[in-house]
């Protein structure tokens, strides 16, 4: 007899009816009759999980479960599944497997985990093998050629993802489904605290996400999938290491992940370790450099990054339940703030970042040091009860800390102690209905000391329901969903201290006490799509969602200097007018409320194919963020001049709601050349308007092309990315001229005494071009890095 928890014990004792061992077997062929070997097969509602063999035959044996629902999946093929219902004796169910031209992977951030192909919503899923070609130090440039997604780019150092022209609290960052909970959604100096250096994919949701992840995915979710807790049995040891050095910042990287097991416990071990100098890059970092700035280098770009990951799970039949601890240490510079002087930055190429931190070059810039450790848990029981399949829990607590530290002195120092729980109930088919509900809770704690500390302490609790129901009718599959959500902000008393320079040169000093009253809004999201496959190989998705968010604790009480961005911000609550003259009376804030249309057009058999997808945003009462056009001045400075008699401040920036149209399209398309030659194109293209004026930092229309070559061990490609002109942009704002990068790469892969290896080189930016990024608040202070080129070496066993 099988190890059983004792909760499965207590409750199956007490609940369920005894039932037969079955066995399940079958054969998984494709469209012509021809086995599909390695096809995984899945029995819904339990850890068991069986590979077809050469001749595409799988088996199960003992099977307690009396209702079986199967699923099959390759990544070559549409995923096929088949509901047989409550069962008493023996089943042989065969498979036809439909080919996709496209890999098609199961996306663990839907809640009903559907494939790529499935997918009602649009959906890009990169995989292990290609995130190993594409992987950067920062999640925004690892995932910015993306069809739809930018990045902020703080400078290599930091970016995030910006999607369809969201970023910031719009856009979810998650690891394995629970928020990574560090303060990148406060600022785009603070880097993503997520690591890739061991996932295993990453999946990009555009357009809201609300139903599974809460408000503040109304601009789409990036979910890090990785194997901190395994979750499956797995008997010996797996694994892979790898080591990398690149040229345009003298970077090594050096990385290994191991999962082991046996029995019913599995176990995962991962870690990496990151040195950088400052990045080269072609010509000066200001678009209007002083007399005395650097050519070539981009000052305060290094970084040195150390992370370790362990996690132990037990599993069983019933499910499994683990637990992970994560160590993250990062110490990276913030560029754009000064910079060396004469030959001194030039003499010796060490560039360690203790050495900016404790020597001369301390002035030079801002050096950020960041430490988080990270406690998650996970687990499933399948079949609890009778009419559930399964029942999910996941849990994370994030400690998370990092100190700005100028001249070599610590400066504002930033916490965030948050929570996030989550569970979840799967249910069986009740009239071809099936689907999950669930509860969510989150809790941050926030606080900032400092002289950038420009928000208050404060706290963020939400409590949330959701349900997500799924029915397939023919070719169509039919999604409904809804979420009610409530969210309470609650921040300590602050004084807003605002010296504004006008015209006359003179400057207007006034400081305001404010006692902020609790912040609570209910939010209701709900969802209505459809996908229908109208012939073999061709599907058209259609979305209709109304997503309500709560505003952040950023775009609220925000109300001073942030010296990474270069600004004075303003938040939501502070009633200021065009002098700048902040009232002692705080306004009203009301909920983003956003309508969102998408369709998707697919296909994805034959020798060719594509995915487009065109979207409408409609949101009242949107909140953004734009230059009022006035500066505010520093303590130091004295009616407004600097000792050349210049001008000298921050800009003011002032968080704002407004109507607004965010509409536009992504595609990719790809042709199958030959066997070995595929050529993939896409591009992407985003308006958005705020009333009568522009959103800002809105993303250019982009256009990319690359060849690919693949023939036994050996693979390469080559393409090119070409950027627009921006012109489209806000009051204030500046344009930003297009660029076009060019990249290549090539590997090859070989076997011996049971190790993999792979040998790989890549090369980014060949043409050595100046390229600056409409999305970042440092497009004139930060190109991006110059040409670079990547060697490195990687072990599988």
């Amino acid at each position: 007899m099988k190890m059983r928890s004792l909760l499965s014990l207590s409750i199956a004792g007490l609940l369920s009816a005894p039932v037969h061992a079955t066995t399940v077997t079958g054969k998984v062929t494709d469209t012509a009759g021809q086995p599909v070997a390695g096809a995984e097969v899945k029995i819904e509602g339990s850890r068991r999980v069986a590979y077809t063999d050469a001749n595409g035959i799988y088996r199960f044996d003992d099977v307690k479960q009396p209702h079986i629902h199967l699923h099959v999946y390759s990544s070559n093929y549409i995923h096929g599944d088949k509901d047989l219902g409550d069962v008493n004796r023996d089943q042989n169910v065969d498979f036809v497997l439909k080919p996709a031209s496209v890999e098609n992977i199961v996306v663990t951030a839907n809640a009903l985990q559907s494939s790529v192909l499935e997918s009602v919503t649009p959906v890009t899923v990169i995989g292990a093998e290609k995130l190993r070609k594409i992987e950067a130090p920062t999640l925004g440039e690892t995932l910015k050629n993306a069809p739809g997604v930018h990045s902020t780019y703080f400078g290599p150092v930091s970016s995030s993802p910006v999607i369809r022209g969201n970023d910031g609290p719009r856009v979810k960052i998650v690891q394995n489904g629970l928020d990574v909970s560090d303060v990148s959604r406060v600022g785009p100096d603070h880097n993503v605290a997520t690591t890739l250096s061991s996932a295993t994919q990453v999946e990009v949701l555009r357009g809201p996400a609300t139903l599974q992840y809460g408000s503040g995915a109304i601009g789409g979710v990036v979910n890090v999938v990785d194997k901190r807790i395994p979750q499956y049995q797995i008997d010996g040891v797996e694994g892979e290491a790898e080591t990398s050095y690149s040229t345009v910042n003298n970077g090594s990287y050096t990385r290994a992940d191991v999962t082991g097991g046996s029995g019913n416990i599995a176990w995962h071990v991962d870690g990496f370790y990151r040195d950088t100098d400052n990045a080269d890059i072609p010509g000066f970092a200001s678009i209007d450099p002083d007399e005395d700035e650097p050519n070539g280098v981009l000052e305060s770009s290094a970084m040195e990054t150390r992370n370790v990951v362990a996690g132990l799970s037990y599993v069983a039949e019933e499910g499994y339940f683990g637990f992970a601890v994560e160590q993250l240490d990062n110490k990276y510079g913030v560029p754009g703030h000064s910079h060396a002087h004469g030959e001194e930055e030039h003499e010796g190429e060490d560039h360690d970042l203790e050495e900016h931190d404790h020597e001369e070059h301390a002035e030079e810039g801002v050096l950020l040091d960041v430490d988080m450790t990270r406690y998650q848990a996970a687990g499933e029981w399948h079949s609890p009860v009778r009419g559930l399949t399964n029942l999910k829990f996941a849990a994370a607590y994030t400690d998370y800390e990092h100190a700005e530290i100028e001249d070599g002195e610590p400066g504002t120092v930033f916490t965030n102690e948050s929570s996030d729980i989550r569970l979840s109930a799967y249910h069986e088919e009740v009239n071809g209905w099936h689907g999950v509900f669930g509860l969510q809770f989150n809790h941050s704690d926030y606080n900032a000391v400092g002289e950038e500390a420009f928000t208050p302490a404060n706290t963020t609790s939400s409590y949330a329901l959701y349900l997500i129901e799924q029915k397939k009718v023919g070719d169509v599959t039919f999604e409904l969903g809804g979420r009610l959500e409530r969210t309470t902000l609650d921040a300590d008393a602050s004084e807003v201290e605002l010296d504004v320079l006008h015209d006359e040169h003179e400057g207007e000093e006034h400081a305001v006490a404010f006692n902020f009253p609790d912040y609570d809004f209910t939010s209701l999201s709900l969802s209505a799509g459809a996908n229908w496959e109208y012939q073999e190989g061709h599907s058209v998705a259609v979305t209709l969602s109304r997503s309500e968010r709560a505003p952040s604790q950023q775009e609220l009480f925000s109300a001073g200097q942030h010296l990474a961005t270069q600004s004075y911000e303003v938040g939501l609550v502070f009633d200021m007018d065009e002098e700048g003259h902040i009232e002692e009376t705080l306004k009203g804030v009301k909920e983003e409320v956003s309508t969102n249309l998408d369709i998707t057009f697919r296909k994805f058999t034959g020798s060719w194919g594509y995915s487009a997808s065109f979207f409408y945003n409609q949101a009242d009462d949107y909140v953004f963020q734009t230059s009022t056009g006035l500066i505010a001045l520093s303590e130091h400075e004295e009616h407004g001049h600097d000792e050349h008699g210049d001008e000298e401040g921050l800009p003011i920036y002032y968080f704002q709601q407004a109507d607004a149209d965010i509409w536009g399209f992504e595609a990719e398309t790809y042709v199958d050349l030959s066997d070995t030659l595929r050529l993939t194109v896409f591009g992407d293209y985003i308006r958005a308007e705020i009333e009568d004026d522009n959103l800002p930092r809105t993303p250019p229309m982009r256009f990319g092309s690359e060849l690919s070559y693949v023939n036994d061990g050996l693979s390469a490609d080559v393409g090119f990315t070409w950027y627009d002109d921006q012109n489209e942009v806000a009051s204030f704002e500046t344009a930003t001229d297009g660029y076009t990068l060019v990249n290549a790469s090539v590997q090859y892969e070989f076997g011996t005494q049971g190790i993999d290896w792979v040998v790989f080189a890549r090369g980014e930016n060949l043409t050595d071009e100046e390229a600056r990024v409409h999305t970042s608040f440092l497009k004139d202070q930060a190109p991006l890095p110059g040409r670079n080129f990547t060697m490195g070496v990687r072990a599988l066993f």
